[in-house]
């Protein structure tokens, strides 16, 4: 499968949307308490994406968006959340792709790490993320004590000092997308 991955923009947050819901429905009824991705809308996605300040990626095969994830600059990590793979994409390489796109993008901006949370009921995205490289750091529970999740986390280099969201310069391209410039002035 050929395929694009870039970041979406403001306009492209609907198919964000859409894709993560069709990876996610899967899990409907089969996590308790049930997975938040089911619950988000665009205007959700929107205002953790302006809160937190990231965006969301998506991913191309020709003019159909097979593939999407959000991320969120923190402190001293870059978080992913929601990866996403439509059902027919699966199996391809995709997901792996999706994060080393991220790892490329995290030493770009030269973040130090990577973090991203996955449920203790899905032994198969653990096992995923742990072929990446990704370690637990950190495990917690729902308050319901039905399921809990991990925080993983993965080491990323980059070849140049720290520099975050917060002291890179800023700027806006194309229709409503942010960019931060990672040289250091």
């Amino acid at each position: 499968m050929n395929y694009e991955i870039r970041i979406a923009c403001t306009d492209e947050i609907e198919l964000v949307h859409q894709t993560m819901m069709l990876a996610f429905e899967e899990y409907r009824g089969r996590l308790h308490p049930p997975s938040g991705a089911l619950s988000e809308n665009t205007e959700s996605i929107l205002s953790k994406i302006s809160e937190h300040g990231g965006g969301a990626l998506l991913v191309w095969s020709g003019d159909k968006p097979v593939g999407s994830a959000q991320y969120f600059f923190r402190e001293s990590f870059l978080y992913v959340g929601r990866l996403s793979v439509i059902p027919e994409a699966r199996g391809q390489g995709l997901g792996k792709a999706i994060m080393k796109h991220f790892e490329k993008l995290a030493a770009q901006l030269h973040y130090s790490e990577i973090r991203l949370g996955v449920r203790l009921s899905l032994p198969e995205n653990l096992r995923f993320y742990r072929k990446l490289g990704y370690e637990i750091a950190e495990e917690h529970e729902y308050p319901e004590r039905t399921d809990g999740w991990y925080i993983m986390s993965k080491q990323v280099r980059s070849e140049h000092g720290m520099i975050s969201k917060d002291n890179a310069e800023h700027y806006v391209w194309g229709n409503d997308c942010d960019g931060w410039d990672r040289t250091l002035a």
